[in-house]
């Protein structure tokens, strides 16, 4: 896969950080004007699973539009697969980790970019570069 440094993708933003934003918590605008300015921000998939679940009604329009302003990313087979590889390697040590925090690891490190979130200790991934966003 080419290096999203390439394509212009500064970072993947983590759902905590997006909610936070759609919430108005202000520390989440400035996170957010910050890596804009080094380039294009781009979410998973299961971003907008994890915000469209909690999401109520009238939230709707901003939060579609929200993310749709971002660079959404598909779980393609190569996430998958080193998703399952994550998953494998942090269970031989005896850590378990969700399924849709092991994708969301594995969607960062197959572009090559940071994973920004307030959750860090649910991405104990060999490699992965976490940046909090508090």
């Amino acid at each position: 896969m080419q290096s999203s440094k390439a394509k212009g993708i500064s970072c993947l933003l983590d759902s905590d950080i997006a909610i936070d934003f759609l919430r108005r918590h202000g520390y989440a605008r400035k996170v957010l004007e910050r890596w804009a300015g080094e380039g294009l921000i781009a979410v998973s998939a299961l971003t907008h699973l994890e915000i469209f679940q909690g999401m109520k009604a009238v939230e709707e329009g901003a939060t579609s539009a929200f993310l749709d302003g971002m660079v959404s990313i598909v779980v393609d087979i190569a996430i998958a697969r080193r998703a399952g590889r994550l998953l494998a390697e942090n269970r031989a040590k005896g850590v378990t980790v969700g399924m849709a925090d092991a994708l969301i690891a594995a969607t960062a490190l197959q572009l090559n970019v940071p994973l920004l979130t307030n959750n860090v200790e649910h991405y104990p991934f060999a490699g992965l570069t976490v940046v909090r966003g508090r």
